[in-house]
């Protein structure tokens, strides 16, 4: 920890659900972002690694899950008494994170920024529409860590989000084609879904392939029988102490692959496979330009990235799939155009003073340079299959609920006829559970249309894409260009005339 008895002027205020530490993603993210950490007091709703944390000034767990906006105001209020607070980067996951972020400001007035670095609003209930608006409304900048992410939300609430990526040490870059030393494949990394974990088992079994894990943090709610992951294909390696470390191992594999979701009922996590662009991607190849092998549906915020920059290629579940995208992805001359690839795009996650650029993007109310530009240019436009798809995979999931609670009424009901007369009540939720299953069987034949109708849409947009690159080719278009520069001048000297 490193809590002082410090008095800090103007301090940058870092809120964020759990310690900061090199365990998990954003607390890899949020340490290179801000090197300097002199005048920063970091705050935290909840201690998931035993208190692990060196970030900070001062650092804070305030609360637990489940206070109320009241009682954290108060804590605050005594917590940071003899401080002044000028910036607040706010990265919520629970509503605690935002109350912490709204009283700080109550108290301070100090300005804020809001990272989004996990969908807690529009798959899954963990921060209400009410709550998210006044957070974003309260906001003077607002960044997403995924484009997808940028889009839904800018559509929901109204308010611009901006695209901010995980941003990459200058110095941890490498500009040289990497050979690997190794055939067998590398995860990085936490995998935040049980269903996830057990259909990658499933696949490497299957399949006869071996893989190694480096950065697992041995959470055990989605572990399973640790003991029976070897049997399965797949070998613990455990966390390097450095970046140094991991980076000069990553660079002996032919690739990496990153488990992701099948966005259909079997998905546990979907807000992360929709939205969120896990941090290992722009990791990977910015130090190693390893090729990537994306496991889920095609549709995925990392499946679209990886296959977007050209940097490695998307397989499902199925170990004849898995098969043939490790055959894929180590031939030659992939492997020489995905690492090219790689080594092109990684000067865009390079930390060019990242923490510099969002307060000074936050006096201003937008990025002040055009940075992150290149990587969303090309994106598809998705989002209003997107907003359908995921507002029918809500509408499934609230019918599975009640599906579920009827199905159980039913049983009790069936247990307490045995020492009673038939109740007329049974026969009513019997018809309803029926009703709900008829009803449900039409909304996942929906959400099977609908994901289709997506496919269509991002395939058209491909072949529209290259219609127009090649148009450009042609001599046609190039007399086109030279026209309207000519009519440009023409114009010009009409007007000075």
């Amino acid at each position: 920890m490193t809590v002082t008895n410090a008095t800090l002027t103007d301090a940058d205020v870092i809120i964020n659900a759990v310690e900061i530490n090199d365990r998990h993603g954003v607390g890899i993210l949020v340490q290179r972002i801000f090197q300097d950490r002199s005048n920063i007091i970091s705050i935290r709703a909840l201690d998931l690694y035993g208190g692990e944390q060196s970030f900070g000034a001062i650092d804070y767990l305030v609360g637990s899950i489940g206070c109320s906006r009241s009682e954290i105001f108060a804590q605050l209020e005594s917590r940071l008494a003899g401080h002044t607070i000028k910036r607040i980067l706010c990265i919520p996951y629970h509503p605690e994170e935002i109350y912490m972020a709204l009283s700080i400001q109550e108290l301070f007035g100090a300005q804020m920024c809001t990272y989004l670095m996990d969908d807690r609003n529009i798959l899954v209930d963990g921060i209400s529409d009410e709550l998210m608006a006044e957070l974003l409304d309260k906001s003077r900048l607002r960044l997403a860590i995924s484009t997808e992410m940028c889009d839904i939300y800018t559509s929901k609430f109204g308010q611009q989000i901006f695209f901010a990526p995980p941003v990459i040490s200058a110095d941890l870059v490498d500009t040289q084609i990497s050979t690997p030393l190794v055939t067998m494949g590398a995860i990085v990394g936490n995998i935040w879904s049980a269903q996830w974990l057990q259909q990658l088992r499933k696949m490497t079994k299957a399949a006869e392939v071996q893989l190694d894990w480096y950065g697992n943090s041995g959470a055990d709610w989605n572990m399973g029988d640790r003991s029976q992951l070897i049997d399965d294909g797949i070998t613990e390696r455990g966390f390097l102490p450095t970046e140094a470390e991991v980076i000069a191992v990553l660079r002996t594999y032919p690739y990496v692959v990153i488990p992701s979701g099948s966005l259909d009922e079997r998905d546990d996590n979907q807000a992360t496979s929709w939205l969120s662009l896990p941090s290992r991607i722009p990791f990977i190849l910015a130090t190693s330009n390893t090729p990537v092998i994306v496991l889920g549906n095609r549709n995925t915020a990392a499946a679209r990235f990886v296959e977007r920059v050209g940097i490695g290629t998307v397989s499902d579940y199925d170990p004849a799939s898995f098969q043939q995208a490790v055959d894929y992805i180590t031939q030659p001359q992939v492997q020489q155009q995905c690492r090219q690839n790689a080594i092109q795009i990684a000067r865009l996650f390079v930390n060019r003073q990242m923490d510099e650029w969002i307060w000074q993007s936050l006096v201003v109310g937008k990025p002040i340079d055009n940075r992150f530009d290149l990587l969303s240019m090309g994106k598809l436009d998705y989002l209003s299959a997107l907003t359908t798809c995921m507002t029918s995979y809500r509408y499934n999931h609230r019918l599975q609920s009640e599906l579920k609670a009827s199905q159980h009424r039913v049983i009790e009901l069936q247990l307490s006829i045995e020492s009673s007369q038939l109740n007329p009540e049974l026969v009513i939720v019997k018809q309803q559970s029926i009703d709900l299953q008829s009803e449900l069987a039409q909304a996942q034949q929906q959400s099977i249309e609908l994901q289709s109708e997506l496919v269509q849409v991002q395939q058209q947009s491909i072949e529209l894409q290259n219609i127009i690159n090649s148009m450009k080719k042609t001599k046609f278009w190039r007399l086109r260009d030279r026209w309207f520069k000519v009519k440009k001048i023409l114009k010009i000297t009409q007007e000075l005339q």
